[in-house]
């Protein structure tokens, strides 16, 4: 549908899902799953559209977000499901036309936080950020200090700020030079 990165890191029987994309492959891969956490790196709808399926599939999963994005995932105006199609045909430059979404909307995440969260998942220490540059409910996730997931804070193109909630001027007086600390990850 879009370019929307998801990434699932499985541990033993444990899978953790960065971003809850609608992708075939990834529900049979979580399907054996014992256990599944989701981070959501923010509320947009192709970061968040495959949430509800992954919901029914694993029924004891656990969503962490920030507290801005567990409630945006609920209205359909906030997390921009609203005008998905018109996005994903704009954004695609008319290459899939045809792809119809429906607004949908999430129930929220089960672990919330502000501005800062560490979290034990399987023995890995993982270490949340919130950052408001993108969408003032991002965040940043930290996984064993070596391996950072940004959601859209980062990209090979300049990070968009234009959408409700980004901040040109908070990207950089504030994401960056967080991001910029956290070089050597």
């Amino acid at each position: 549908m879009v370019d929307t990165n998801s990434f699932l890191i499985i541990e033993g029987n444990h899978g953790l899902l960065i971003d809850a994309i609608d992708q075939e492959d990834l529900y049979r891969s979580i399907e054996p799953l014992e256990t599944l956490s989701i981070i959501l790196t923010h509320c947009h709808f192709d970061h968040i559209i495959g949430l509800n399926r992954i919901r029914r599939l694993k029924p004891n999963n656990k969503v962490i977000a920030t507290r801005l994005c567990s409630e945006k995932i609920g209205n359909i105006y906030r997390n921009m499901s609203s005008t998905a199609t018109a996005f994903v045909a704009f954004y695609e430059e008319g290459r899939k036309k045809n792809i119809q979404i429906e607004p949908f909307t999430c129930a929220p995440a089960d672990q919330i936080f502000e501005e800062e969260m560490d979290l034990i998942w399987c023995d890995h220490h993982i270490r949340f950020f919130a950052v408001h540059g993108h969408s003032d409910d991002s965040l940043i996730a930290v996984l064993d200090e070596k391996y950072l997931f940004s959601g859209d804070t980062l990209l090979p193109i300049p990070t968009v700020t234009r959408f409700r909630g980004g901040s040109t001027k908070r990207f950089w007086e504030e994401d960056m030079p967080r991001l910029r600390e956290m070089r050597n990850i």
